[in-house]
């Protein structure tokens, strides 16, 4: 199947179709945080969190069909296959500790929603999964058109473009580039480089 291409105007409309449906006020209202994962399983999605690498090479990953995925399981200690039904974002677990970062963990939820969004026709009755790597393997996930996708939407989605400019306004007077960008960050919970670059591509710093 060929791979799809989205606009970007078009990955901002498929964001505004999902939190609307979620919540309208999460679009329209007060610039805040949007629940990723609550809107993950709104979405009939299961989410789960396993360490998937020892060396963390692999942060998320989602799941099209029933099937096995691995993980690694200290208790053995070592690699193992566990049954997992399509239609499951499997989370690293080394995200959710207390000294991870919660952009990251916020991140790669929203990366693997986009995969579910965007190329669930792609991957499904494949026995392919979508997974967001790390380490040695980012310049090959980065160059893959379907990881770019999902990076975007995955932004996209926490930082849908109307908010951003809502909250861009309301907090621009006084502030210095350097505090928006920290202050901007705070509010959506997601790393300041990332809200940078999202400033930075709407010409709004």
């Amino acid at each position: 199947m060929r791979t799809p291409y989205y606009r970007e105007q078009a990955l901002e409309g498929i964001a505004r179709e999902v939190i609307t449906a979620y919540d309208p006020n999460l679009y329209y209202g007060v610039p805040r945080m949007i629940p990723i994962e609550d809107i993950i399983e709104a979405q009939g999605i299961t989410l789960e969190y396993q360490c998937l690498r020892k060396t963390g090479c692999v942060l998320g990953e989602t799941i099209f069909d029933d099937g096995g995925a691995i993980i690694y399981d200290y208790d053995i200690p070592g690699y193992t296959v566990i049954a997992v039904k399509g239609g499951t974002v499997l989370i690293d677990s080394s995200l959710c500790r207390e000294d991870a970062s919660t952009g990251r963990l916020r991140f790669t939820c929203a990366h693997e929603l986009a995969h579910w969004l965007l190329h669930k026709r792609l991957y499904s009755e494949t026995g392919e999964g979508a997974a967001m790597m790390t380490g040695t393997n980012i310049v090959r996930a980065q160059n893959s058109a379907l990881e770019m996708q999902a990076n975007l939407l995955g932004s996209i989605l926490l930082m849908p473009l109307p908010q951003v400019k809502r909250c861009f306004y309301q907090l621009q007077s006084g502030r210095d580039r350097q505090q928006l960008v920290a202050d901007m960050a705070d509010i959506f919970r997601v790393s300041k480089q990332a809200m940078r670059i999202r400033l930075e591509n709407h010409h709004l710093l």
